[in-house]
């Protein structure tokens, strides 16, 4: 059941996300309305310990609410539950980025109620959607994109010049409403972060005030632009922990406790991710889910390392991202006078 308010129930903004659910419900929908009638859809706390998006917003309503918004606002309210313990999920829950529409969706009461939403807000003519998330190692900021039309370009570059193209996994919020407007994710670094905080809040006050995201002056003049091809995940059933080398072996495989310094770093052919006995405790799989493995990584004399140069990013150091999520992303640097060749490239590798 998907409730909707269409105000700010008393007292919310005074609340840390950690108190959220003493006043709302996981999946609330508030409208509020402002200048502009076409809306903006802001999602966060779809993983309950990534507290930036709430953190932003509260300070851009204050600033805002008293004379009025700029333009309608929808903000969605994701895992309230999992907020109030500060865990990316409870353990009886599915992550709730990975059930929006998608491919391959189980049909569970969660992805039905996520269903249900983006039936709806794909009849409220969107301006934008944005989903605001953390990361759990060390990135800079940076927005995800899935689609490499300039609307999306010129969304994703209010908020940071560095972004990414990807196209899995499959089931996340961005991903489902690129199908009618333009949506983006927004990476703003560690939760809890003042500087992921200030300029997730600056992103909100210029984007609310857009009116053609077909031409924003001056923002797409120095592009990073990057894409992913794979993702890296340590293999079912392996014991490891994150640390240094050593020779008690008491897992089978040890990530670099450093690692996340690699993060949109270029790293090179023979880079070491960490220490394992027995068989390659690492599986790599491209976008479409196939197992790469072998061509990315090498076991030699006990060290997991990279048998090709690439761009790691989104590496984490919280051991429980890893199990239900992934270790990192591998991705390559994409020069912007050759999007309109990888945009044919995607058709016809989605074609075929």
């Amino acid at each position: 059941m998907v409730k909707i308010l269409q105000h700010l129930p008393e007292g919310l903004l005074d609340l840390p996300a950690s108190e959220l659910h003493t006043r709302i419900g996981d999946h609330t929908l508030i409208h509020l309305d402002g200048k502009i009638k076409r809306p903006v859809f802001v999602s966060i706390l779809q993983h309950g310990d990534e507290h930036t998006g709430w953190d932003a917003l509260r300070d851009y309503l204050r600033n805002h609410l008293q004379h009025g918004l700029p333009r309608n606002l929808i903000v969605l309210f994701g895992n309230i539950q999992a907020a109030a313990r500060n865990v990316r999920k409870l353990p009886d829950q599915p992550d709730f980025n990975r059930r929006w529409p998608g491919q391959r969706i189980p049909d569970d009461a969660i992805a039905r109620r996520l269903r249900a939403i983006t039936e709806k807000m794909q009849q409220a003519n969107l301006f934008a959607s944005v989903d605001i998330h953390n990361n759990s190692g060390r990135n800079p900021h940076y927005s995800g994109i899935n689609r490499l039309d300039k609307p999306f370009l010129n969304l994703a570059s209010l908020f940071s010049s560095r972004m990414i193209y990807f196209t899995s996994p499959d089931g996340i919020q961005s991903s489902a409403f690129s199908r009618f407007c333009p949506a983006i994710t927004v990476e703003s670094g560690l939760s809890g972060t003042a500087d992921g905080r200030e300029q997730t809040h600056t992103f909100l006050e210029l984007l609310m005030t857009q009116t053609n995201l077909e031409h924003v002056p001056g923002i797409l003049e120095h592009p990073e632009i990057y894409r992913v091809f794979a993702t890296v995940k340590v293999r079912p059933g392996t014991r490891f922990r994150i640390g240094e080398a050593d020779q008690s072996r008491e897992s089978a495989f040890i990530i670099r406790k450093d690692l996340d310094f690699l993060n949109f770093q270029h790293a090179d052919a023979g880079t070491v991710f960490g220490w394992a006995d027995g068989d390659m405790p690492l599986l790599v799989q491209d976008q479409q889910g196939r197992d790469i493995t072998e061509d990315w990584f090498a076991l030699k004399h006990g060290r997991v390392q990279l048998r090709q140069a690439a761009v790691p990013a989104m590496i984490t150091q919280k051991t429980q991202a890893i199990l239900d999520d992934s270790l990192c992303y591998l991705m390559q640097a994409v020069h912007p006078n050759t999007l309109n060749q990888i945009t044919q490239e995607i058709t016809q590798e989605e074609i075929a």
